[in-house]
């Protein structure tokens, strides 16, 4: 049985595919991690019985009918499903409604929930089958979990954390003005209540930095570090900031690990105050900078937080940090707030994944077409998908993912280096008791040209 798991941004997702990885090997199960941007021209080559997909989004129906038409199974498990909305595009209701009105229901064969309050929304609308829904958890939260948390970089180094979560705003891949406002509508929110949400954020934004510097220059003796969200261009922060040799913007790495670094965790409305308080850090939401549409957008990481209402409040906290969070009730906050979004904090997550993928056996045969790639798994490609489905044929896509970074710097960061999932797979191998010599990943290969592809195949000793 093999496998395919589509890997959106590395930086945020490339861990808990591998652990996912990981688990399904050790059932006996052939693994390859596919670049979202290159699904299209190297899963019709690698002869995969199921794809496991990182959306169910309107942007890529098109391609998962194709998919679904060539006889492979489907599952979705988000990239993005804990933080939910109370209402609009991606609030529970709206997307148990969207799968089943779009098509979406009729061709997948499962969908994986990061909590129960999805599950639930899926559960109530008849979205789908009630044995297609599965409560799993997300194997990226595994890593927060005290089964997994060895794994992650080193000991606690004492700097705040300063978290940010402003891509619609400042976004580093959109390359047209309002390309965000448009994905957002496209995502079923009403375009009124966007212009009014990106009108209060902006404002949101700018005084964000303005609190950043404050806090650099209150307490110069403080190493600050500013991550900017994965979508975010840094540049923002860097010009805003250059001014204090205490603040580093540093965005790379993984958050789990820079959380679990920090002495405690400054952030507005980000969803990482869930993995804050999963690694028992404590989150501090700047609550006195919100609007009321932008307090209102998605309320789980306030709820989770602890809140600050001053400037003068946030230093009390941070000079006393150690008091503060021994008094941060963490399980209470968990039990109450994280469990419904998010499940459990077991590291068991890419287990109950896998364990549902190993017990569907495949239907029929592997999907495997040539010809797919070179019209982009499309009925009707354009000119453009057909040009690079073509030269992915030609060349494989190792080679062309690499030519269109040179052009599209953005675009780097999406790729998946063999060298980092070798060896993130052999040290969750030795944590884990087993042998890492059981396991090996390496770059896939074209199943009929042997052409080098962007995939990186993880495989089970023979």
């Amino acid at each position: 049985m093999r496998i395919g798991l589509v890997v959106d941004h590395p930086k945020r997702d490339l861990p808990g595919a591998v652990m996912l990885g990981y688990q399904l090997a050790r059932r006996g199960v052939s693994v390859v991690l596919v670049p979202m941007y290159e699904q299209a021209v190297d899963v019709p080559r690698l002869g995969l019985d199921a794809l496991v997909v990182n959306y169910a989004r309107p942007v890529n129906l098109d391609l998962m009918r194709s998919f679904a038409k060539a006889g492979l199974a489907l599952y979705v498990l988000d990239t993005e499903g804990g933080v939910l909305a109370e209402k609009g595009g991606n609030s529970p209701p709206a997307m148990a409604a969207h799968v089943k009105g779009s098509g979406y229901a009729e061709i997948l064969s499962g969908y994986f929930f990061w909590g129960s309050r999805l599950h639930d929304a899926f559960v109530a609308a008849g979205t789908m089958k009630p044995e297609q829904l599965h409560l799993t958890g997300c194997p990226r939260f595994d890593f927060a979990a005290p089964r997994w948390r060895a794994l992650l970089d080193g000991e606690p180094r004492g700097y705040v954390l300063v978290n940010a979560n402003f891509p619609l705003v400042n976004s580093r891949f959109t390359g047209k003005p309002g390309g965000e406002r448009e994905a957002m509508v496209r995502a079923g929110w009403d375009g009124a209540y966007v212009d009014r949400f990106i009108t209060d954020l902006k404002q949101v934004f700018a005084n964000y930095l303005a609190e950043i510097d404050r806090l650099a220059a209150a307490r110069p003796d403080r190493t600050i570090l500013v991550r900017p969200h994965p979508f975010e261009s840094e540049d923002v922060y860097r010009n805003a900031l250059a001014q204090h040799g205490n603040v580093l913007i540093d965005g790379t790495g993984s958050v789990l690990d820079r959380i679990r670094n920090a002495a405690a965790v400054v952030h507005l409305n980000c969803g990482t105050a869930v993995e804050s308080v999963l690694l028992g850090k404590l989150p501090l939401q700047l609550e006195y900078l919100n609007t009321p549409v932008t307090a209102g957008h998605a309320t789980l990481p306030a709820r989770v937080s602890r809140p600050v209402s001053s400037f003068d409040e946030l230093l009390g906290a941070l000079d006393h940090t150690e008091r503060e969070t021994e008094a941060f009730d963490f399980a209470r906050v968990h039990a109450a707030d994280i469990e419904a979004f998010f499940h459990l904090n077991d590291g068991q997550a890419a287990e109950r994944v896998a364990d549902v993928l190993t017990r569907s056996a495949p239907s029929r045969r592997p999907y495997l077409s040539l010809l797919a790639t070179v019209k982009g798994t499309r009925d009707k490609p354009s000119i453009g998908q057909i040009v690079k489905g073509a030269a992915s044929a030609v060349l494989g896509s190792a080679v062309t993912e690499r030519l269109r970074s040179r052009f599209n710097p953005a675009r780097r960061d999406k790729r998946i280096e063999p060298a980092f999932v070798e060896s993130l797979l052999q040290r969750i191998a030795t944590h884990d008791g087993a042998k890492p010599a059981q396991f090996t990943a390496t770059r896939a290969h074209c199943a009929t040209t042997g052409l080098p592809l962007a995939s990186i195949a993880i495989e089970p000793a023979r």
